[in-house]
């Protein structure tokens, strides 16, 4: 996962990418499954975003695996700097599980992406 070491641009590309990824979970079956999640969250203990943002990830990873592969290949292709096409080019079913569980890492206590998403949770 090189996110961290984009350029601007590549950085941009891949924030364009991500959000149209996120446009399409969004209409999505898990949508629902996820806002109650999330409204959960904001209205409980919010001292552990970072864990909650991981149980996140080990609960909805299966869901998207099984029914929104493209959305989860958009997200790990923009993680990664590059295109779907050129995500799809190098793949291998060892390294979509081990960008799963590096993007599940980056966004855990200590992880690459946890200061580029505690904005979102705090």
């Amino acid at each position: 996962m090189r996110i961290d070491e984009l350029s601007a641009d590549e950085f941009m590309s891949a924030m364009a990418s991500l959000g149209e990824a996120i446009e399409g979970l969004a209409k999505s079956d898990l949508a629902e499954t996820f806002k109650d999640d999330v409204k959960a969250f904001r209205a409980g203990d919010r001292s552990n975003a970072e864990g909650w943002a991981v149980d996140m990830l080990a609960k909805y990873i299966p869901a998207l695996l099984k029914g929104n592969v493209g959305d989860l290949y958009a997200v790990l292709a923009a993680c990664d700097g590059q295109t779907v096409e050129e995500y799809k080019a190098c793949f291998t079913p060892k390294k979509l599980m081990a960008d799963v569980a590096a993007l599940k890492t980056a966004l855990g206590e200590g992880g690459a992406l946890k200061e580029l998403a505690a904005p979102f949770f705090g």
